[in-house]
């Protein structure tokens, strides 16, 4: 059941980035300043990364139902895709940058989720 939940988060935000990257290029280069069209380029990039890792985690985690730190490495993964894309991408569109505030937390997380994908290739 977890491998589905993390390849359809990791799906979902594909879809996500991939909506991004055409309303960045077409819609926003327009309409934001060029420091914000730089963090949602980045928040673009960080999401379609972060979105392959989901699936691939899900897919590792299919063949490794009870891989511990797999589903630690997606839950840490999503948590960064909110936090870093999410509060990047909000912070540029709104002109908020409090939506900002949340980037470090997320770069943290996406961090500990490559790490965590680490000790699981050493554990098995």
């Amino acid at each position: 059941m977890w491998h589905r939940i993390i390849i359809a988060a990791g799906s979902l935000a594909g879809c996500t980035g991939v909506a991004l990257g055409a309303l960045t290029a077409h819609k926003f280069s327009a309409q934001l300043d060029a420091h914000a069209l730089a963090s949602l380029r980045s928040a673009n990039l960080y999401l379609l990364i972060h979105a392959l890792l989901l699936v691939v985690i899900g897919v590792w985690l299919r063949a490794a139902p009870s891989g511990v730190m797999l589903r630690i490495a997606g839950a840490l993964c999503v948590t960064g895709i909110v936090c870093f894309c999410g509060g990047l991408a909000l912070s540029a569109i709104s002109s908020n940058a409090a939506f900002a505030r949340a980037a470090p937390a997320g770069g943290l997380a996406f961090m500990a989720a490559w790490l965590s994908l680490a000790a699981a290739a050493i554990s098995d």
